[in-house]
């Protein structure tokens, strides 16, 4: 009877092995890995698309600010003592178009246009040839490792 006792209380099913449950715990994490691998790349692109957004529309802005410069007052842009490269700066609490050397702190801003030394960072330069002009801005882009930039390029007449 006791034999029998036991055969009815025995697990007719055997654990897993040790093998088997390191063998799920690394395809799970081959997995999860993978997943975080997708994740950081999309993030890192997202990002690297916003900088280029936001250096077009600086870049932009600085052409349109060039373009007042040059229709109030030619000579701010075409003179003789134009330093090359430039910037050109709003000065907002005078109401005026400013043109800088490019080396000038105030033609290093941030994503608003706002003059910064903190990063992220755009720096903003015009060079001209003639009446051609090109607008030209980098940055260091998402890792920090290389610089990126854009150029537009422009022809005024005076």
């Amino acid at each position: 009877m006791l034999t029998r006792l036991t055969t009815l209380f025995r697990n007719p099913e055997r654990g897993d092995t040790i093998v088997e449950v390191l063998i799920a715990i690394a395809i799970i994490s081959l997995i999860i890995g993978g997943a975080y691998v997708t994740t950081n790349k999309s993030l890192l692109a997202t990002r690297g698309s916003q900088e280029r957004s936001n250096a077009v529309k600086l870049t932009e802005a600085q052409l349109e600010q060039l373009k007042g410069a040059i229709a109030k007052n030619s000579a701010s842009v075409f003179g003789g003592g134009v330093p090359s490269p430039f910037c050109v700066y709003n000065d907002v609490a005078t109401s005026t178009l400013q043109v800088v050397a490019s080396s000038d702190a105030r033609c290093r801003v941030n994503t608003a246009g706002v003059p910064t030394t903190a990063e992220p960072s755009f720096r903003l330069s015009i060079t001209r040839v003639n009446n051609d002009f090109t607008v030209k801005n980098d940055w260091a882009n998402v890792s920090g490792k290389t610089t990126d930039h854009i150029q537009i390029k422009y022809r005024a007449y005076q």
